[in-house]
């Protein structure tokens, strides 16, 4: 499980679009994203978050969301990103979705 955890945007979307993928490339394409300290995402930041599921299920996995923030689940349901991302607010269900 990776967790993410302040804001996600167009300052910090670099590095966490690196170090995911780098998961992705390395043999990891299955993760699991705890979302619960995420406070703010921007537009730079769901670019981030497709690209990752995108290269995630190119490779055979998919990524999950666990617990997103009120404000999180706000924007992926004003952007109807809600409708392409799984989240889950038990870890256990979504840990069984992964493993599916």
């Amino acid at each position: 499980m990776v967790s993410l955890s302040g804001t996600l945007d167009a300052w910090s979307e670099q590095d966490v679009r690196a170090t995911l993928k780098e998961l992705v490339d390395g043999g990891r394409p299955r993760l699991l994203l705890d979302l619960g300290p995420l406070r703010r995402i921007d537009s730079s930041g769901l670019s981030t978050l497709l690209s990752v599921l995108k290269a995630a299920r190119a490779a055979g996995g998919d990524v999950v969301f666990l617990r997103p923030s009120a404000a999180v689940a706000s924007v992926f349901r004003l952007t109807r990103l809600d409708q392409i991302f799984e989240a889950y607010d038990d870890e256990g269900a979504a840990l069984a979705r992964l493993s599916a």
